[in-house]
């Protein structure tokens, strides 16, 4: 199950332009009850005079425009992004409570309800996300930027508050992989599985470990940051750099499970125990996540020698 709901670009590609056409249907067909109407081009021509007369250039009052209608846009799409979230949480709450009733029948095993108590802390927290994005453009009339050298907003910190949560949400990813570790390495020690197995688990829980190590330190470097110790050029270095060091050491360890995993498939291969088309896939596999390891390196490389 898919926890949570993230639109797509052509989602919201699709969202804008359906939102942008039926303002200005309305615009067209509709005023407001009580007042007078008055026709847009003289509106549009009060708006800009009125624009010029506060000191404003005729490139500023276009923007000031632009910047409206930009700002209602995305405000209507983080709405309807917030609206879906809530109801996504409603329904992964309702599914929950069904879940936790058949457990205490003894229908389903622990680990099941545990990861549906998880799912609802994880929607919940998609949904906080998009209340932040929410607050952020209103604040703005920008859209929501998770860059470390983004400003404050009002002095408030949107780019820590998004870490902080985006940290709680890969933390709770952690605990159903610790509960798999655990069972997975009992099972090795009575050799009811092959290394490579745990290897796996081992490699995804270093994954998720990683990118919690990660997220902190995005949040260490903004907080510096703020406080001027960095400059925005240092900031964004030193994070990109945080971000493919990350990428690196899950790749690595990837790359390690997998080789593992194919030199048993391997042997098996050679005798007649499976078929030779059973490794294409797992090779594929493999020769990505060299793929995204060398990638890493590269990246750290280029990052060293612009500091």
């Amino acid at each position: 199950m898919k926890n949570t709901y993230d639109p797509d670009g052509r989602f919201v590609e699709k969202l804008e332009w359906q939102l942008s056409s039926e303002y200005r249907r309305a615009n067209r067909s509709k005023s407001a009850p009580g007042k007078i109407m008055v026709s847009r081009r003289v509106a549009g021509v009060a708006a800009l005079v009125g624009l010029v007369l506060t000191g404003l250039t005729a490139l500023n009052a276009a923007a000031y425009l632009k910047g409206s209608w930009r700002k209602k846009i995305e405000i209507a799409r983080i709405e309807t992004e917030v609206k879906l979230k809530q109801a996504h949480l409603a329904s992964v709450k309702d599914m929950a409570a069904r879940t936790a009733e058949r457990y205490s029948l003894g229908l389903i095993r622990e680990e099941e309800n545990v990861l549906m108590k998880i799912a609802v802390e994880k929607a919940g927290l998609d949904l906080q996300t998009s209340l932040v994005d929410l607050d952020e453009v209103n604040a703005s009339g920008e859209i929501p930027s998770n860059e470390l050298y983004a400003p404050l907003i009002g002095g408030r910190d949107f780019v820590s508050a998004r870490l902080e949560i985006g940290k709680r949400r890969t933390l709770l990813g952690l605990e159903p992989l610790n509960s798999r570790l655990k069972r997975t390495r009992n099972q090795f020690e009575v050799g009811l599985i092959p290394k490579d197995q745990l290897t796996q688990i081992e490699a995804e829980m270093a994954a998720e470990k990683a990118a919690v190590d990660v997220i902190q330190k995005r949040l260490v470097l903004r907080k510096r940051f703020v406080a001027g110790m960095i400059t925005a050029e240092e900031v964004e270095i030193d994070g990109r750099m945080a971000e493919a060091e990350g990428k690196r050491s899950a790749a690595q360890t990837k790359v390690e499970a997998l080789l593992q995993q194919l030199k048993r498939l391997k042997v098996q291969e050679a005798v007649g125990r499976i078929s030779p088309e059973e490794t294409v896939e797992l090779q594929a596999a493999l020769e990505a996540a060299r793929f995204e390891l060398n990638l890493a390196t590269v990246e750290i490389d280029v990052l060293k020698k612009a500091k």
